[in-house]
C-alpha cells in the first residue's frame, strides 16, 4: 500500500551496463511488444513512459477454463542513467458474467482492488489479490529481461527493389 491507500506494486533496478538511450529504446520495445496488454498514453522527453494495462483472471486449471475478472492498472516506467522504475498503481476489478449468447463479458460495476469485501466474497478477492501479483512479477521480470538488452535495436535498412530490365532476357 502506499501513502493514499492504494495497492502499488514498485520495483527499482539497476542496469550499470546500459545507457540510457539504449534504455530508452527498450522501454518503446517493452510497450511494442505487448500490444494487447499494454497501451501506452504517453512519453515524456525520453525519461517517463505511462501506460495502462490490462490482465484478464482465468477461472480454471492450466489455461482451460473462462475468465472470471479483468484487472484494469495505469503503469509507469521512468528512467535515469543506469536504472529505471516500474510503478504499476490504480488497480480496477471488473468481474466477468454470462450474457444471454452465452459469452463471457465484462459488468458494467468496476470496483477498486483496495475495497476488500465481507465474507462472502472474501475467497474470489483473495485469488484476484494472488493473481495481480503474480502476474505483476511476471510482468516486472519480463521489463527486466528487456531492458537488460545492451544493444540498441539496429535499424533496417530499406532495400530498393531490383530494376527490371525490358531489354534483357
Amino acid at each position: 500500500m502506499d501513502e493514499s491507500g492504494k495497492y502499488t506494486f514498485l520495483e527499482v533496478a539497476e542496469l550499470k551496463a546500459v545507457p540510457k538511450s539504449v534504455m530508452t529504446a527498450n522501454a518503446r520495445r517493452f510497450f511494442k511488444a505487448n500490444p494487447k496488454s499494454l497501451k501506452l498514453s504517453a512519453e515524456e522527453k525520453d525519461t517517463l513512459f505511462l501506460g495502462k494495462g490490462k490482465m484478464i483472471v482465468q477461472k480454471g486449471v492450466a489455461g482451460i477454463g473462462h475468465p472470471s475478472a479483468e484487472v484494469n492498472y495505469a503503469i509507469s516506467i521512468a528512467l535515469r542513467e543506469g536504472k529505471y522504475r516500474l510503478i504499476m498503481t490504480n488497480f480496477v476489478v471488473t468481474p466477468y458474467e454470462r450474457d444471454r449468447y452465452g459469452n463471457f463479458v465484462p459488468v458494467t460495476v468496476s470496483t477498486a482492488l483496495e475495497k476488500s469485501p465481507g465474507k462472502l466474497g472474501r475467497t474470489e478477492w483473495d485469488a484476484n489479490m494472488a493473481f495481480v501479483f503474480t502476474e505483476s512479477r511476471k510482468i516486472a521480470d519480463r521489463l527486466k529481461i528487456m531492458m537488460s538488452n545492451t544493444l540498441a535495436e539496429p535499424k533496417n535498412e530499406q532495400k530498393k527493389p531490383a530494376t527490371v530490365s525490358t531489354t534483357k532476357w
